[in-house]
């Protein structure tokens, strides 16, 4: 008998896990960090022991209880999650859907004698974070590049990445074929970013099958209504504000994990007569993804940007923003606008979002917000759903997974955290 449990991503966005069990084999897809409802206890300035971070975790509560799964090295002797690992006949194997840490932070943790999947490019980013000293917590685990659509056995059972569309190389959904049916895993998914038919290639692909888990980001967020922004509007916004600023410096919050972003703003930005200028950080992962000499913040100087800042966009290094005080020494004026590209922090829901905003007033910068949602909007996703005709839908990754309403005769589950689900919906 197939079962299906949720370690994460239930009545909340992100941490994604899904456990798919068939007799002495395991598929576990995604194995993101745990961000919990109430206020995350290792946010700024707190941060674990390196070499006790999974330890400490598990202590509070911060990562799943998942026997079999964990590194015995990184785990307290005598700690029982460490008695069941490969070998002892119960075989897992990971399947991570992209390099969001809500999807891939714990994969650092796993057990080195259990393979971890990703696309080619997930393993390449997350690689490249690696090697600029921003990898995974614990290192890296025991990667397998996945080809597109090449299954891999697992046991009795059969998976399948399928490339989809969202704001992060090589984003993935996955299909997993077991004794009982079929179930289908979005990852994360958009529908009006560069490659739509990337997403509604999946949809055709999982097609009828017994269960859809899908992230449902969008839903009860109170989105703007009309259609999504797409990546021409965030490129359009960019190059106006280039236009706009005169000689003037501005300033950029971009994820530098979009490298398809990333590239169009640096192409835009020349047409303009500038060059971004990267935190070294930043600079240093983007050197190791690829990205032609990207432009450090060290290689420049704080002098260059004062004697020419209509030469320059800048995006700095905040990180726990420790360092903000330092953008009042910026040749700030009075065509200065941060720019704000979905990058960190985040947004609103975030605890260092507040503390952004208010240096920002402080110092007279204007904040303009010019990024596109990286997930499905509420309509995309009823559309998604339709069209797939799911005989179990379970919405995961969300807040409000009671408003993704299917159509007859598709079942509706919104699960319960680390509760054993048949394909068909009821509990095991």
């Amino acid at each position: 008998m197939t079962t299906v449990e949720f370690w994460g991503g239930v009545g909340l966005i992100g941490s994604s896990k899904i456990l798919v069990s068939e007799g002495s084999h395991r598929v576990l897809l995604d194995f993101g960090t745990d961000i919990p409802a109430e206020a995350d206890l290792f946010r700024s300035p707190v941060a674990a022991r390196p070499g006790r971070e999974l330890a400490h975790r598990l202590r509070v509560g911060a990562a799943p209880r998942i026997a079999g799964l964990y590194d015995p090295a990184q785990l307290d002797a005598g700690d029982p999650l460490g008695s069941a690992g490969p070998g002892t006949g119960v075989d897992t194997e990971v399947f991570i859907t992209h390099g969001h840490i809500d999807h891939c932070g714990l994969a650092g943790f796993v057990d080195p004698r259990i393979p971890v999947h990703a696309s080619p490019a997930t393993i390449a980013l997350l690689s490249a974070l690696s090697a600029a000293g921003e990898g995974l917590p614990g290192g890296d685990p025991a990667w397998q590049p996945l080809p597109d659509e090449t299954p891999v056995q697992v046991g009795p059972m059969t998976v399948e990445r399928i490339t989809v569309d969202h704001d992060t190389p090589g984003a993935s959904g996955y299909l997993v074929t077991t004794g009982d049916g079929v179930l289908a895993f979005t990852g994360d998914i958009r529908f009006h970013g560069r490659n739509p038919e990337r997403s509604w290639h999946f949809a055709e692909r999982a097609a009828g099958c017994d269960m859809l888990v899908t992230e449902g980001t969008a839903l009860g967020l109170g989105l703007p209504p009309g259609p999504p922004r797409t990546e021409d509007d965030v490129l359009a916004d960019f190059a106006a504000a280039l236009a706009a600023a005169g000689r003037d410096l501005l300033l950029l919050a971009l994820y530098p994990r979009d490298l398809e972003r990333v590239t169009e703003f640096v192409e835009t930005a020349a047409a303009a007569g500038r060059r971004i200028v990267w935190g070294d950080r930043t600079a240093a992962f983007l050197r190791e993804a690829g990205a032609p000499d990207p432009l450090s913040w060290s290689s420049v100087g704080l002098d260059a940007l004062r004697a020419d800042p209509g030469a320059f966009v800048y995006q700095p290094d905040l990180g726990d923003l420790s360092g903000i005080a330092d953008l009042g020494d910026l040749p700030v004026g009075p065509g200065t606008v941060w720019l704000h590209a979905n990058g960190e922090p985040l947004g609103p829901f975030e605890s260092r979002w507040q503390l952004f905003t208010e240096w920002l007033t402080a110092l007279g910068i204007p904040l303009r917000r010019i990024g596109s949602f990286g997930h499905a909007t509420a309509d995309d996703l009823h559309a998604f759903v339709h069209r797939v005709a799911p005989k179990v839908l379970v919405p995961i990754h969300t807040q409000a997974p009671d408003l993704l309403h299917p159509l007859p005769p598709t079942l509706r589950v919104i699960p319960e955290y680390a509760t054993p689900y048949r394909l068909d919906g009821r509990r095991a």
